[in-house]
């Protein structure tokens, strides 16, 4: 019989496409339980001696809650201080994310799984555009990859559909669709309504068991209708395709993990003032992503688990050549009783941008508190 958690291999990668932070999945036997987390990024940028330096202090709160056997809910919410000195001047800007929750609900003996999620417009919107922009633009650097890069936006919800089933003995496959709904806001003081497009998404993956390994591939395309500022057209982001293969080797004490993936985009649609479509331009290039973990269970509380990334980034249309970002750090955990986990990690950056033009250097400190009922 298929089990609930093979579900997630329908919905997992739709909902990472989005912006929701939660994961469509049912497990059976999960309690109700509670995430915390500190996380502090900092990258230095230096450009021929020029340094640009921007540091984020964020705390995550997540919760599960089962309601059914084959039902749950799941929320969401993240603040965070963000700091960026450039040019010898000091930008500053702190708020809340937006709310998510999240409700599962499986179907037909769980080979389906349908998935609806909430945006509660509570995080901080009409930044000011003289200092906090500044600081948002730097977050949203698609190299740097901070993990908060959104404040608050409008109402909005996703809505997905998917399932799994047996392939054969050893494979199981699954499918799902996304669709996600923002609602208009005004991002920066002064500024006009800003809606942003809707997002389709589909997606296919595989899982192939081999043994103490399980080899998967999930493919995700996604498209997107246009933005509009006062109900004008003033930007279409490029169709999206997210290829990805990955491996895991799982033993009593030591597990092993593997990722390759790439994404590829085309040219994006922008506009002037007036709603006037502009030549095409790609803003974002492709993405490869080289990654490999391992977890240790040393003791019968403690586990290590070290892991490495390189990720490189193709240049734009706007003459900002390729980037390339080395990762690598460990986490260590600890059982601290029955019911709670702590977990506390580090990682260094390294790598360029530009073309070889710009040098980065970072690191990123997190420790987290897991408490279950």
């Amino acid at each position: 019989m298929l089990t609930k958690t093979t579900l997630s291999l329908a919905v997992l990668l739709l909902v990472m496409t989005g912006a929701s932070a939660v994961q469509g999945q049912i497990i059976y036997g999960q309690p109700t339980a509670g995430n915390l987390r500190v996380v502090y990024n900092s990258w230095t940028l230096d450009d021929n001696g020029a340094e640009t330096t921007i540091s984020q202090f964020m705390i995550p709160v997540t919760g599960f809650i089962p309601l059914e056997e084959d039902f749950e809910m799941s929320f969401y919410a993240a603040n965070s201080s963000n700091n960026l000195e450039a040019a010898g001047q000091d930008y500053k800007l702190s708020g809340l994310s937006d709310v998510r929750l999240q409700v599962n609900h499986s179907f037909n003996e769980d080979h389906i799984l349908l998935t609806a999620v909430v945006n509660l417009p509570t995080g901080k919107k009409e930044l000011d555009f003289g200092e906090e922009w500044q600081v948002l633009q730097a977050l949203s650097t698609n190299y740097l990859n901070f993990p908060m890069q959104r404040f608050g936006e409008g109402f909005g919800f996703s809505l997905l559909l998917g399932g799994a089933t047996m392939l054969g003995e050893n494979t199981r496959g699954g499918a799902g669709v996304m669709y996600q709904f923002v609602g208009s806001y005004k991002p920066y003081e002064g500024f006009g309504d800003y809606n942003p497009g809707d997002l389709f998404s589909v997606n296919a993956g595989l899982d192939i068991e081999k043994g103490r390994t399980v080899w998967s591939f999930d493919a995700i395309y996604t498209l997107y209708t246009t933005d509009k500022v006062n109900d004008l057209s003033s930007f279409k982001q490029t169709p999206q395709l997210d290829v990805r293969l990955s491996a895991k080797n799982s033993g009593q004490k030591i597990a092993l993990s593997g990722l390759l993936r790439y994404v590829l985009r085309g040219n994006n649609k922008t506009y002037n003032e007036d709603g006037i479509e502009l030549e095409p331009l790609k803003l974002y290039g492709d993405e490869f992503t080289v990654a490999g973990a391992l977890s240790w269970m040393f003791k019968p509380e403690w586990y290590l688990a070290p892991a490495a990334h390189i990720r490189t980034v193709a240049g734009n249309d706007l003459d900002f050549g390729n980037s390339t970002i080395i990762g690598f750090g460990a986490a260590l955990g600890k059982d601290l009783g029955e019911s709670v986990k702590a977990e506390a990690g580090y990682k260094l950056y390294t790598g360029s941008a530009d073309g070889g033009d710009i040098d980065l250097s970072g690191y990123q400190i997190t420790f987290g508190l897991t408490a279950s009922m």
